[in-house]
């Protein structure tokens, strides 16, 4: 499909506009022709669509201005461009508490609409992406493990599953295409063992990665950032500050299941790519936890073995359920 077919797919299969209802798409300068073409295919849909361009942000989860803030509140649905993700923002929840339905796509690029992931059926993946959520909610551990050397167990006893099949249909719900994920945040404090990321991580100073990097994990924070790739290791440090700071939390365990969509150094891509496990560090208080912080940084495995409690989820990359 063209990009401006892949725009109205996303507007009206992933967002389910309707023509009654307001639109409002955030960009910032990186993303300005993005968020033009945008509002081009929705005047199609709705004459209720604004394009509002917002100062460009340091870090995922950094707070938009007030005034865009109300206006979030306002619209029936918000398409955000912007280069860093609001989906951890407290505007993003305040707006989903008016119903506003909310689609993330950051570090969108004219590659990455024009990617084959973004024209997946996404709601036939909705039942599958359901089932992983539900056995989050009703388990008590989760294990992740890797041939090239992850190890991690996280307690996830009273956390609720999150189920995210890339499209939103209800008020309040959250979407990112082409990511679809089934994720959980784990009890802030009892995460331990080593996560041997293989795949990426998503921040524009590091991407696809070209060296594996090894994370220590005690009492749910990186103690230890070691790879062979030394500005690897000195740009995760600075990124993630002193030993007690909040950056370092792990918040988040979720799946890949986009079955279309390739490891490519694009968070949304990367982050629901079948086959793999992304683990959030950071903010999670806004989708179950109780880490409360304007950052939040995803690392990708490949080819996990992903285990709640005594049952498999994925097993050398292959979906078991």
């Amino acid at each position: 499909m063209s990009a401006d077919k892949n725009i109205d797919y996303i507007l009206t299969h992933c967002g389910a506009l309707r023509e009654s209802e307001s639109l409002i798409i955030l960009c910032d300068n990186t993303t300005r022709d993005l968020g033009e073409a945008f509002k081009s295919q929705a005047v199609n849909i709705t004459r209720q669509a604004n394009l509002i361009e917002i100062p460009l942000a340091n870090k995922h989860g950094e707070e938009p201005p007030l005034y865009v803030q109300k206006l979030m509140s306002q619209a029936s649905m918000v398409v955000s461009l912007c280069k860093y993700s609001l989906a951890h923002s407290k505007a993003r929840i305040e707006a989903a508490s008016h119903g506003a339905r909310f689609l993330s796509m950051p570090c969108y690029s004219w590659d990455l609409l024009n990617d084959p992931a973004v024209t997946l059926d996404f709601k036939s993946q909705a039942p599958i992406v359901k089932r992983i959520a539900d056995a989050f909610t009703a388990g008590s551990f989760v294990y992740v493990t890797t041939r090239s050397g992850t190890d991690i167990a996280m307690d996830i006893r009273s956390r609720k599953g999150n189920c995210c099949p890339g499209f939103v249909s209800q008020p309040g719900e959250l979407g990112s295409p082409p990511d679809i994920e089934a994720n959980v945040s784990p009890l802030e404090d009892e995460s331990k063992g080593s996560i041997v990321v293989d795949g990426s991580i998503t921040c524009p100073e590091i991407g696809l990665l070209e060296q594996s990097v090894r994370l220590a994990l005690k009492v749910g924070k990186v103690q230890k950032i070691e790879s062979k790739n030394k500005y690897y290791v000195e740009a995760l440090n600075r990124i993630f500050g002193e030993l007690d700071s909040k950056r370092r939390v792990l918040a988040e365990c979720g799946v890949g299941l986009n079955p279309l969509a390739k490891l490519s150094g694009v968070m949304l891509t990367d982050e629901g790519a079948l086959g793999g496990v992304h683990f959030g560090f950071g903010s999670n208080h806004t989708v179950g936890g109780k880490n409360e912080v304007d950052f939040h940084l995803d690392f990708v495995v490949r080819t996990a073995n992903l285990m709640v409690d005594k049952v498999f989820i994925l097993k050398d990359g292959e979906l078991m359920i």
